[in-house]
């Protein structure tokens, strides 16, 4: 069996696509260190634009966790965070369990099964927050 010239082309062609994706999805990989917690843990930051904080906390089943957070009020501003079983903040979801509150100030939820969970604070435009993290 002989390998036409085209087909050499269309498998070149195809195997550098590939790699080139790959390497695009790798490099939008979320890198930002993953600060771990242990309860109870108050943590003070800044953030704001397209920036993320990121929190991590082991929780084992049945374990209550409670989140809340503050920020200065300036100009307007606010920030917020979602509670995600997702390392990778681009790809992260909130879990499926758990309530918020006080104008998403505030989220509590039993926890399911072992696993890390991970805490992502954002603001806009820009936010000196405080996140308080009880898991009991």
């Amino acid at each position: 069996m002989r390998i036409q010239p085209r087909s050499v082309s269309w498998l070149f062609l195809s195997s550098a696509l590939l790699l080139l994706l790959t390497r695009v999805a790798w490099a939008q990989e979320d890198t930002s260190p993953k600060h771990q917690l242990r309860s109870p843990a108050a943590v003070r930051g800044t953030i704001g634009g397209e920036a993320h904080d990121s929190y991590v906390i082991q929780a084992r089943k049945g374990q209550a966790l409670a989140v809340r957070i503050s920020w200065q009020l300036a100009g307007g501003n606010h920030a917020e965070f979602s509670v995600s079983e997702s390392p990778d903040f681009s790809n992260s979801a909130p879990v499926g369990f758990g309530k918020q509150s006080d104008g998403g100030r505030r989220w509590s939820g039993l926890i399911p099964k072992d696993s890390s969970y991970y805490i992502y604070v954002v603001a806009h435009p820009e936010a000196h927050y405080v996140l308080r993290v009880t898991l009991k």
